[in-house]
């Protein structure tokens, strides 16, 4: 110990006698607790300049008792939160300086310091994180009360993610989950709405890592509706997280993690973010899913009770042998001059039987010629009504119009010429309806 260092512990001690005379009563005086607390704070100054830590808390655990007396809160707390400095920096004793930290607490709230109040609150929750956790969060939580409760939840931004930072690390999640919503409910009345959006992107990362993906995906629907949340990178990033959660794909959910972003957001958040593994669960709504392939190559494999799932890529090898290679058929379908018969049902009916999952198939279309048409083309109507060229060129032969006395039995009568020109098609009408004139229908055409 060097000279100074027993100067200053000579002092201290005089100084704390001069503090205990005024603390004195007596008949004809009254103890006078200002001065007595100025001599303490004196001694304790000097202790710690000594190095005699533990004579130096317990002369500012004094001093403050002393300033109580004297109805002065706001000093005596300020006593106490350098007695509980010395105590965990000094001393090494977190218990000792969070008591005492907590103590400072209650006096600044009733000097209406609520400000003070809270962040000693805040030192105590720190002087017991390696102690205990439950203390510390404890410790945490109430700090942010006070902010909340003395209207002064904006200036408490830093003290709500000192405490997500801790809930999150040690898992957590669902007060973890609270706290972030409080927080949310504190931003979201500011200008700040980048802030405000990494929150609610934070709410949705915490709640995949508590393995609730249900209710992850219904607070992102209800944070839809916040007004310029959808068109935030933070909507892009939980949208896909989502949807690498449906299709169990642990790569496309690494992507969204790894972006520029997340990075962005609280430490604890972004590690917690990055760490997730999805497990491989049964879907529902189709059968097993093939793990670690993007979503547009997931195969969805049907099966019955009690029937494992066929291993990877088995399955698309079954498939590719029960399909036969596709051989194209030798009839012209196309051409319109020779009139082609309806084919059967069974030649375009495939060979391999349709596959499905879930309720829908899968299965490719089968190879084979166009599909059939009921409507007949032009060239069809020509080549069924017109007569041949032997028929059209020569002339039909004279019948004389026989009157029934003189046709043999059972011979019908012949049509008389003004008949056949009555049932000769107009020109221009389609060759399958005959329209003639009659005489009783000329006001009709």
């Amino acid at each position: 110990m060097g000279a100074s260092e027993e100067a200053r512990l000579k002092d201290a001690i005089d100084y704390m006698k001069e503090a205990d005379k005024n603390t004195e009563k007596s008949w004809f005086k009254k103890p006078d607790w200002d001065i007595a607390a100025q001599y303490y704070e004196k001694a304790g100054q000097a202790f710690k300049a000594g190095k005699s830590y533990d004579q130096a808390v317990q002369a500012f655990i004094k001093a403050s008792d002393a300033m109580i007396h004297a109805t002065s809160y706001f000093m005596a707390g300020r006593a106490l939160e350098n007695g509980g400095n010395i105590a965990l920096q000094n001393l090494g004793q977190p218990e000792r300086a969070a008591d005492m930290y907590k103590r400072a607490s209650e006096l600044f709230m009733q000097n209406m310091t609520p400000d003070r109040a809270a962040e000693m609150l805040e030192k105590s929750a720190k002087a017991m994180e390696p102690i205990s956790v439950d203390q510390a969060i404890e410790l945490y939580i109430g700090a942010c009360n006070i902010y909340e409760g003395e209207d002064r939840a904006r200036y408490a931004t830093d003290t709500f993610k000192r405490t997500i930072a801790l809930l999150v690390k040690h898992k957590r999640f669902e007060k973890a989950t609270e706290i972030l919503q409080r927080l949310g409910n504190v931003q979201k009345d500011t200008t700040n709405k980048m802030a405000y959006y990494k929150t609610l992107l934070s709410i949705i990362i915490v709640q995949l890592a508590a393995g609730d993906e249900v209710e992850a995906g219904k607070r992102f629907q209800a944070y839809c509706s916040v007004d310029g949340f959808v068109k935030s990178e933070e909507s892009a990033i939980a949208h896909q997280m989502l949807d690498a959660f449906e299709h169990r794909d642990q790569g496309y959910y690494n992507h969204a993690a790894g972006l520029q972003h997340v990075g962005f957001l609280d430490n604890e958040i972004a590690r917690l973010a990055r760490s997730i593994v999805i497990s491989d669960d049964l879907v529902s709504g189709g059968g097993y899913v093939e793990p670690n392939q993007p979503p547009q190559q997931q195969q969805f494999y049907q099966q019955g009770p009690n029937q494992p799932p066929p291993p990877s890529g088995q399955y698309q090898q079954q498939q590719q042998q029960q399909q036969p290679p596709f051989q194209p058929q030798q009839q012209q379908y196309d051409r319109k001059d020779v009139y082609q018969p309806r084919p059967s049902q069974q030649q375009f009916t495939p060979q391999h039987q349709q596959q499905s999952s879930g309720g829908y198939d899968i299965s490719p279309p089968a190879p084979g010629p166009p599909a059939y048409s009921d409507e007949r083309s032009e060239s069809d109507w020509r080549a069924l009504t017109e007569k041949p060229a032997s028929s059209t060129n020569s002339p039909a032969p004279h019948q004389p119009h026989l009157q029934p006395s003189q046709m043999h039995p059972g011979q019908a009568p012949s049509p008389s010429r003004q008949e056949q020109q009555r049932q000769q098609p107009q020109p221009g009408a389609p060759p399958s309806r005959n329209y003639y004139e009659d005489d009783d229908d000329d006001g009709l055409l």
